[in-house]
């Protein structure tokens, strides 16, 4: 018990123990803060890489819907701008067929390049034609061999069709375009979905136009999705009420969220999607885990795995921080135990030393007896403290005078800067349209070129120029051509909002597309038809309206060089179309005088 009480009464012992015992203490908080840290990390990452890759195929699966959606959108504003009136598309049989006819290529161009499609059509509504035994419309449906044919459809069949409710009666009866809920087609023995969009004219229902999804193919696209080793995706019913599977498609057993068992985050069932969290269930016994996206046709993509799939990596690398912390402490407590015998070995000299002195040994080098000299290393160190503090205090001064002055600098400069900002936006805008100007023209015209020598230009061009300018400021004064050029260019960035216009001249404008406006330019032109139709049916007087001529050309890099070229071919539709107004407006100047109104 002594050599045991003697032995912690050791000063190297007790430095030692204390030591081994704080890094003990700080090795387990460590491997605490580290786990749950880790732990956190990655199961947030399992969560976020689940929803992303539920985001990106649903994202898949919605580019092929909104392409579907388009082309029966540009079909519907395509057949409605050719049809004049009711009454005589009800009397017209030969102007109904006409528009079939010119609708065919269309149609199969919209079709053809998406799988997922298995038909499209246009049918003229029985209150247009009767229930009469003639095609008063046309149905493409692909064949075995993925092409499409036309396959006969009467009107009398429309009203024996017992699929008619989903793809004729529901869309009449919204007013709108709609996605319809699976369905069987006995005709070409295969489950649909349909993006139907009625055509009304006077509130009454001129055609249907439509494309009808194979339902099959789509969920065959779904099951072959994975999603590490044992995850897999389905759709289901917006409200949960059918989940369907491909093997399932058809049976009467098929089910829905009520043989699942929310375990965790059950609000999230009700939302667009599951974004930043996972919906914890139970299935048949089994610990699952889902997330989905609410797509366009209102079915929701689900994406589903085991709990522990999942969480797998988690677990793995939560057990190797445990086990790697495990042998940090054990190194550091090895390497507290050779410190402490460094720190106190010259302790155990000392000791060593007073017992050879105690023996009448004197040839040994002794330590002060009194603390004096312990005082003397403290006021050393004060006095090296005094002066570093000293030097620190000055230092922290000039930087601070540094600093300052840096500050000032600094705001002259952002001063300066925001002076030449100013001048630049000035020196690029016109002062009147508050549009850019020819400057601005001039450099987005290099830079137009500069895409053009790299082989990544793509735009367009349309020219634009405000007719009988000169003679509003004759006829009005000046103030007055003002005022047309300002509502002239209101109607240019009515019709463009998201492109860059530009004043070039007097009355002479031009039209960068951006992107997305390039992409619909004719959308676009035809709303700026739109707009000058109504200024030219608001007076007979040419100088109290806005007349303008346009001509666009769209960049072809097969024989374009540079973005000149694109401009003069648009300026020169521009002239034509400004010659056939003066036509029309009855206008009597020679061509080159009326060019510059």
């Amino acid at each position: 018990m002594k050599k045991a009480g003697k032995i912690f009464s050791s000063i190297s012992t007790k430095l030692m123990l204390l030591i081994i015992s704080t890094i003990f203490v700080l090795a387990a908080c460590l491997v605490i803060i580290c786990t749950l840290f880790m732990s956190n990390v990655l199961t947030k990452s399992a969560v976020t890489q689940m929803n992303l890759f539920c985001d990106e195929r649903g994202s898949d699966l919605d580019t092929n819907l909104l392409r579907i959606e388009d082309a029966v959108s540009s079909l519907s504003k395509w057949t409605e701008n050719r049809i004049p009136d009711i009454n005589t598309i009800m009397e017209d049989a030969s102007l109904r067929d006409r528009i079939i006819d010119e609708s065919d290529d269309l149609i199969l161009y919209m079709t053809e390049s998406n799988d997922f499609i298995q038909s499209a059509y246009i049918h003229y509504t029985i209150d247009i034609t009767g229930p009469v035994d003639r095609e008063e419309g046309t149905y493409y449906s692909r064949d075995e061999d993925g092409t499409f044919k036309t396959i006969s459809f009467t009107q009398e069949e429309i009203v024996e069709d017992p699929v008619a409710e989903f793809w004729y009666y529901a869309p009449i009866r919204a007013g709108e375009a709609l996605w319809t809920k699976p369905y069987y087609d006995g005709s070409i023995d295969d489950y649909l979905i349909s993006y139907v969009q009625p055509v009304f004219i006077d509130n009454t229902p001129v055609a249907v136009i439509g494309i009808d999804v194979s339902f099959s193919r789509l969920l065959t696209w779904v099951d072959s999705l994975s999603y590490g080793d044992t995850g897999y995706m389905y759709l289901k019913e917006a409200d949960g009420s059918t989940h369907y599977h491909l093997e399932e498609l058809g049976e009467e057993q098929s089910h829905g969220d009520e043989q699942d068992e929310l375990l965790e985050n059950a609000d999230l069932m009700t939302q667009e999607q599951t974004t930043d969290a996972l919906i914890r269930y139970r299935y048949h016994g089994a610990d699952r885990v889902m997330a989905f996206v609410t797509l366009r046709n209102g079915m929701k993509f689900v994406l589903c795995d085991g709990h522990d799939s999942i969480y797998r990596d988690r677990d793995r690398v939560v057990l190797l921080m445990v086990a790697v912390s495990v042998v940090l402490a054990a190194i550091s407590m090895g390497i507290a135990a050779f410190i402490s015998y460094r720190i106190t070995d010259p302790l155990r000299k000392i000791a060593s030393a007073a017992n050879e002195i105690g023996e009448g040994n004197y040839d040994v080098v002794l330590p002060p007896e009194k603390a004096d000299e312990v005082g003397e290393v403290s006021r050393s160190f004060r006095l090296a403290i005094d002066k570093i503090r000293s030097r620190t205090e000055d230092l922290r001064a000039y930087v601070a005078a540094q600093s300052e002055k840096i500050e000032e600098d600094a705001k002259k400069l952002k001063e300066q800067e925001d002076d030449l900002v100013s001048m630049r936006n000035l020196a690029y805008i016109d002062s009147l349209t508050n549009v850019k100007n020819k400057h601005a023209l001039d450099d987005t015209a290099r830079y137009i070129d500069e895409q053009i020598k790299s082989g990544t230009a793509e735009f367009a061009v349309v020219m634009c120029d405000l007719n009988y300018l000169k003679l509003i400021n004759d006829t009005h004064g000046h103030q007055e051509g003002d005022r047309a050029l300002k509502k002239a260019t209101k109607i240019l960035c009515t019709a463009f909002p998201l492109s860059t216009i530009f004043r070039i001249g007097g009355d002479e404008f031009v039209i960068i597309p951006s992107v997305l406006e390039y992409a619909r330019i004719t959308e676009h032109l035809e709303t700026l038809d739109k707009m000058l139709d109504q200024q030219r049916r608001s007076s007979d007087d040419i100088t109290k309206r806005i007349s303008i001529s346009y001509g666009s050309a769209v960049f072809d890099r097969n024989k374009d060089h540079s973005f000149n070229e694109v401009f003069e071919r648009a300026d020169q539709v521009m002239y034509e179309q400004k010659q056939k107004t003066h036509v029309l407006d009855g206008f009597k100047g020679d061509d080159r005088t009326a060019r510059n109104t």
